[in-house]
């Protein structure tokens, strides 16, 4: 029997054992060098001038938003198909998350359907880089300007990805990265914002820091978070870092071989990259059924389980959930391509630790699955 090939997993070196045990035998594990050496560093890999690291991926979307100052009435524009991280932190400002949808092909925001969506109301687009993609930035840009609008990119999916020559997280306002055990370089749980704004950064470290007084330290000047990274957490993120190119390797290897494994079987689609992503990145590797594959997604899903093939179904949209749409006047059939994609879409085991052999294997049964 197969042992089981986790949908996903990381591999931990000894660098970052080498940082850890650093932090631990010197008992620096709240706040340290390594959480500023780590924002520095991951910052000049973005290119941009501030990185402020948070507790995860999911605060320093909130962060990123009170820093904008989005609050109570405003609404943000954002992809319908995304992690609802996205649309919760939008809540958690008390405004207003509105979905886009998607490109069918390449599971990316459809930017001809913003301008439509814009009210008295909006205040910010949030973009949703999503699965080592880029939205195409040109047009959010231009729109962002004609409306006075702020752009958020969330970029947790798309570590080092490119939109014509340039590093997302850095075209936009601000950027909110996320280092949870599945993303391209993880510190366990974690997050950052990057930006090229000195005045942003600084709103974000007070924010982030329960926003402490200057001359008396317990006078505190807002009402702030408690969202700081630990030194530990850092030191792991630093050494995974040092590494990303590798990891870029690997995951280009892993994306290769499956699609020289799954191209030209009838009914299974691979998502097409967008023409405007000129350096694509894999993060988890996805496909989407149709009728001719002769089973739906669910069904295929629990025959690889059997086979310990461990798969992940795409995410429910925003305009689907049933917590969101009562509170804000959400209609299920405004985003008919993230609700096709949502029926339809799953991603297989593309960790980084997976073999040619075991990625052979999992495309070899759901090539033998489908013919059945």
């Amino acid at each position: 029997m197969q042992n089981k090939i986790p949908v996903f997993d990381i591999k931990i070196g000894d660098l970052e054992k080498k940082y850890i045990k650093d932090c631990l035998d010197s008992a620096s594990i709240g706040q340290g060098s390594y959480v500023k050496d780590f924002e520095k560093q991951f910052s000049q890999f973005v290119n941009c001038k501030f990185g402020v690291t948070t507790t995860s991926g999911t605060t320093a979307l909130h962060l990123a938003l009170k820093t904008l100052d989005i609050g109570d009435g405003d609404e943000v524009l954002l992809s319908s198909s995304t992690n609802m991280a996205c649309a919760f932190s939008i809540a958690h400002c008390n405004a207003k998350p509105v979905p886009i949808d998607i490109h069918k092909n390449t599971w990316q925001m459809n930017t001809d359907l913003i301008e439509k969506k814009i009210t008295n109301k909006t205040k910010a687009i949030m973009v949703v880089h999503l699965f080592g993609q880029a939205v195409d930035m040109d047009p959010v840009i231009e729109l962002a300007k004609k409306y006075n609008l702020k752009i958020l990119e969330d970029c947790a999916e798309s570590h080092g990805v490119e939109y014509k020559g340039k590093k997302v997280g850095s075209i936009g306002d601000i950027g909110a990265f996320s280092f949870y055990p599945n993303k391209t370089i993880t510190c366990g749980e974690g997050g950052m914002i990057t930006t090229n704004s000195e005045k942003l950064a600084e709103k974000a470290r007070d924010l982030k820091n329960l926003c402490y007084g200057k001359n008396n330290k317990f006078m505190h000047t807002g009402i702030g978070f408690q969202f700081r990274m630990s030194n530990v957490s850092a030191a792991m993120g630093l050494g995974q870092l040092s590494q990303i190119n590798e990891i870029f390797e690997k995951k280009k290897k892993i994306d290769e071989r499956y699609k020289k494994n799954l191209a030209g079987i009838k009914g299974l689609n691979i998502p097409e990259i967008s023409k405007h992503t000129n350096k694509y990145i894999m993060w988890v590797f996805n496909l989407y059924l149709d009728d001719k594959f002769g089973i739906t997604r669910d069904e295929l899903a629990i025959k690889l389980k059997e086979l310990n093939i461990e798969t992940r179904e795409a995410f429910v949209p925003v305009n689907m959930q049933k917590v969101l749409q009562k509170k804000y006047d959400l209609k299920e059939k405004d985003c008919p391509n993230a609700n096709y994609i949502m029926d339809n879409g799953f991603y297989i085991p593309c960790g980084n630790t997976i073999t040619e052999d075991e990625i052979d294997y999992v495309s070899e049964k759901i090539i033998e699955i489908g013919k059945n």
